[in-house]
């Protein structure tokens, strides 16, 4: 074992804190088990996600700071999708001893400030070594409302479908930077990077969601555009129309399909659309995990709504409006002819 392997209490050392640390917590790490106590009049929430190197993240072109926060965000958004706010996390890793210490254990502390930023203490967790690759699991705890929580389930024919930020970034991120090989992050245009790496934080503005109201159903962006909301018109036996013009494209989208629809992209014509506009729906629509908020509002409260997440700093784009057609989702394209909507979602066993 390399002389620079740490043992497994040296990663447990790197996110120990004060005992009761955090709100809602009575005993924290050092323990067999965390002693956590609700609020009053709430319910409790938990989402797990594990992120796999070479299939949720690649180090050969993410730092650690990259895997951490998105690590982090991942999870936060379940939480955020629930109506819900995210309060304690028990991080676990499988660690390959071909490692080094300190890309783990900055990976950890990326993720612990992320979780911060979000009111979220981490109370404990697990470490181990494996003969697989890095594996990194969050279980994140939070608390709803008695009896509030938003779900996929209560969207209704006629709401407003609106969402926090512009779809597909993720996909256009690992497009670029696996364009050529060996991989580079170089050619990811800046500001998109930005938004891969960090993201929005949208915990004020779902704050303001669930006080004002209004928020028939919800769920965050992590498979994909299409996919994820045909989770959520399956849960509630609705349809959608979405309207092409009214979906936000990300500039560093746009900067991404142009590079693929330039002569490079001969290498991979066999999985990309030929048109530069056919890769922005591509990207737009297809799996990519942006984690972003997707939400049903109820339409004779969606303005007021709309206008308390600008508010908070963060505003809401219209894209689209639920339908009666139980499963059926549509594109309207600007000259108002409507088709099926593209795309799919990601599946780990697809």
């Amino acid at each position: 074992m390399p002389a620079e392997r740490p043992g497994e209490f040296e990663f447990i050392h790197a996110l120990t804190t004060p005992p009761g640390a955090g709100e809602g917590v009575v005993l924290g790490i050092g323990d067999d088990a965390a002693v956590l106590r609700p609020r009053d009049g709430r319910d409790l929430v938990a989402t797990t996600d594990a992120f796999v190197e070479q299939r949720h993240f690649r180090l050969d072109v993410m730092t650690p700071d990259v895997v951490g926060a998105r690590l982090a965000r991942a999870n936060v958004s379940d939480v955020l999708a629930m109506g819900a706010e995210p309060r304690w996390a028990l991080l676990s890793l499988c660690v390959p001893p071909s490692l080094e210490r300190a890309l783990v254990i900055a990976i950890q502390h990326r993720c612990r400030e992320a979780l911060d930023r979000s009111g979220v203490a981490i109370v404990g967790g697990n470490v181990t070594s494996t003969d697989g690759p890095l594996v990194l699991n969050v279980t994140l705890l939070g608390d709803v409302g008695r009896d509030a929580q938003w779900s996929r389930s209560g969207a209704r024919e006629g709401d407003v479908l609106a969402i926090s930020g512009p779809p597909g970034c993720a996909a256009a991120w690992m497009a670029a930077a696996l364009w050529k090989n060996p991989p580079s992050a170089a050619l990811v245009p800046p500001g998109l990077h930005e938004r891969f790496a960090a993201g929005p934080a949208l915990d004020a503005v779902t704050r303001a969601l669930v006080a004002h109201g209004g928020v028939g159903a919800a769920i965050d962006l992590s498979d994909g555009f299409t996919g994820d909301l045909a989770h959520l018109c399956a849960a509630s036996g609705v349809g959608a129309t979405i309207d092409e013009a009214q979906v936000p494209v990300h500039a560093g989208v746009r900067e991404v399909a142009r590079m693929l629809a330039s002569g490079l992209a001969s290498e991979r014509a066999d999985i990309l659309p030929a048109s530069e506009q056919g890769i922005v729906e591509h990207l737009l629509f297809g799996p990519s995990d942006d984690y972003e908020l997707l939400v049903a509002l109820r339409p004779e409260r969606a303005a007021a709504a709309l206008d308390a997440a600008r508010a908070a700093g963060h505003p809401f784009t219209i894209v689209g409006r639920c339908t009666g057609a139980a499963g059926v989702l549509r594109l309207r394209r600007g000259d108002g002819r409507e088709e099926p909507l593209p795309g799919r979602g990601y599946d780990h066993f697809r």
